[in-house]
């Protein structure tokens, strides 16, 4: 198995980001790492003294059918959803379009360092297994599923309750923990108000009889919370519909939450749920300003995604970037500023690795290079001054100026797999 050579980058958590220069990483047979030495050795390596080891990336949301629709502009958040996303997914009807789609999906994620993804799949079961087999046959690791939607969508998309929820329990009793635990199910419900009560409730005990993850949107925009209530009147909000219908526990990923208050924070974080920031997407669609730093107070698991394609890069990178300069900008306009804590480029590294890993129940097997932990990792050849920086200078440089081309090799496992 290969070894790895370069400077160690090891966010382990947020406040904590070390740096080993001179490191190398051997890997087992086994696909886990065996030892991290400082000690040169002989024979062939994967990188040299000028490169850097990462954690590989993990993009905590996106939609698969979204993939090469991205950067498109100039349209609300409802007539985007029209005129864009449903159309991209009515084209997953045809299976083998959608198999090509997710094997260009994956090449591209590859080459930008993501190793790990949580996705929305389309409401078409043939084509939700077709990704499924890319996605196994590539070696990425995944939360992925079938969207489910019965109410309230186009009629080529909309789905019947029963078929919805018998597609879905098929899919996650062939593919939920596959792979040696590297594929795991989620039952993606579009959003509440494309989503029948009996849908919801239905997902919630598919998801708890098989042990699986849960995947909606919450709190994406002030027109989506005010819908909801309207739909809903006898809940509070979107995160009190959630709870009543048994939506809520540590194995569910909500997307966005813009525009949470105090009560449906709390909530959040009592659940143990995720919640996904997607700075980009939130900018590019006009949404809002998510507060990061009050939802990180309020103790929730915050990770990052890239929202493919209402976000329109899927380099995590400057996801993280986009999260930092958010809460900058938040920062700056708050009254009295001093209310609003910017995270650091320690905590960036860390929430799309390590505290993302943690945070969606993989803790266990990567986000860590140690030895036991399974070699998701990234060899990357950053600009030569970064190394000429004292310590947190580089965290932060390498932050900033990483590109994807810079990155040289990708494995999962211990395997190589990209670029």
């Amino acid at each position: 198995m290969p070894t790895l050579q370069g400077t160690l980058l090891q966010p382990r958590t947020a406040s904590e980001c070390t740096v080993t220069p001179h490191a190398e990483l051997h890997i087992a047979g086994d696909g886990r790492i065996s030892s991290i030495t400082t000690a040169r050795s002989s024979g062939d390596h994967l990188g040299d003294e000028q490169c850097w080891i990462l954690p590989g990336f993990i993009d905590a949301h996106l939609h698969t059918p979204q993939w090469d629709r991205r950067g498109v502009d100039g349209l609300s958040l409802e007539k985007w959803q029209k005129q864009v996303a449903y159309p991209a997914e009515e084209r997953m009807k045809d299976a083998s379009l959608a198999e090509k789609l997710a094997e260009e999906m994956v090449s591209g994620l590859l080459a930008c360092g993501t190793t790990t993804i949580a996705a929305y799949g389309s409401p078409f079961a043939a084509a939700t297994d077709r990704i499924f087999g890319v996605l196994a046959r590539r070696g990425v690791r995944a939360i992925f599923g079938m969207m489910l939607n019965d109410a309230h969508t186009p009629a080529g998309l909309q789905q019947s309750t029963e078929e919805a929820l018998n597609q879905a329990r098929d899919l996650a009793s062939r593919w939920h923990g596959s792979e040696n635990h590297r594929l795991h199910y989620a039952f993606c419900l579009r959003h509440p108000l494309n989503c029948s009560e009996r849908l919801m409730r239905g997902t919630a005990e598919l998801a708890k009889m098989f042990n699986c993850y849960i995947q909606t949107n919450v709190g994406e925009s002030l027109s989506d919370v005010a819908a909801v209530r309207e739909r809903f009147p006898d809940q509070l909000d979107d995160v009190d519909l959630f709870s009543e219908l048994g939506l809520l526990s540590s194995r569910t990923i909500l997307g966005h939450g813009v525009v949470l208050n105090h009560d449906e924070r709390r909530q959040v974080a009592e659940s143990g749920a995720v919640l996904v920031h997607c700075p980009t997407a939130n900018l590019f669609m006009e949404s809002g300003l998510m507060d990061y730093s009050a939802l990180r107070a309020a103790n929730i698991n915050v990770v990052l995604g890239s929202s493919i394609a209402s976000g329109f890069d899927p380099f995590m990178v400057r996801v993280a970037q986009a999260a930092l300069q958010t809460a900058k900008a938040l920062r700056v306009h708050a009254v009295p500023r001093q209310i609003h804590r910017a995270p650091t480029p320690a905590e960036a590294w860390w929430s799309i690795t390590r505290g993302a890993a943690e945070a969606l129940g993989l803790g266990d097997r990567i986000g860590l290079l140690e030895p036991g932990y399974e070699a998701d990792c990234l060899v990357v050849r950053p600009e030569r001054w970064i190394n000429d920086l004292p310590t947190d200078q580089r965290i932060s440089a390498l932050l900033y100026t990483l590109r994807p081309e810079q990155i040289e090799h990708v494995l999962i496992a211990g395997r190589r797999v990209g670029p």
